[in-house]
């Protein structure tokens, strides 16, 4: 559904990976989606250097489409930026304001109990965070 940009750098000595999709930065988007909501998930096996081991990464494959699709069907949200550092993945979506958050996101968490998934939505941040990583990254 989406077509990715990918980056890979060293940050802080530590290997910092990011995805963004392209095309989703347009003024309509801007517009309706001005809140940011980021899904945090918590690496169970991960490499010293932060990044996930590989076999365990290869098998969070289905949950992390599931993350990335979160806010498809209600047309709440688009994905704008996935990033891995640290022995965390970090999803960023922008959102419509009132979106029920915790609704959209809690079966995906139920679905794997096993992974360590945490989320937190801040209102009005109009794109900030998509403008500074298109900026430092892309």
């Amino acid at each position: 559904m989406y077509s990715w940009a990918t980056a890979e750098r060293t940050y802080e000595g530590f290997p910092l990976f990011l995805r963004r999709p392209i095309n989703v930065d347009t003024s309509e988007h801007r517009q309706s989606f001005p809140d940011l909501a980021v899904v945090t998930h918590t690496f169970a096996k991960r490499l010293p250097d932060g990044r996930p081991e590989s076999d365990y990464n290869r098998g969070l494959e289905d949950m992390d489409v599931a993350i990335v699709r979160a806010f498809d069907t209600t047309h709440a949200g688009i994905p704008v930026l996935v990033e891995a550092f640290g022995g965390e993945r970090n999803y960023y979506f922008y959102v419509a304001p009132g979106t029920d958050v915790l609704a959209i996101l809690e079966p995906i968490a139920a679905g794997y109990p096993d992974e360590r998934l945490a989320w937190e939505v801040g209102r009005n941040n109009n794109w900030r965070l998509f403008d500074r990583y298109a900026k430092d990254f892309f």
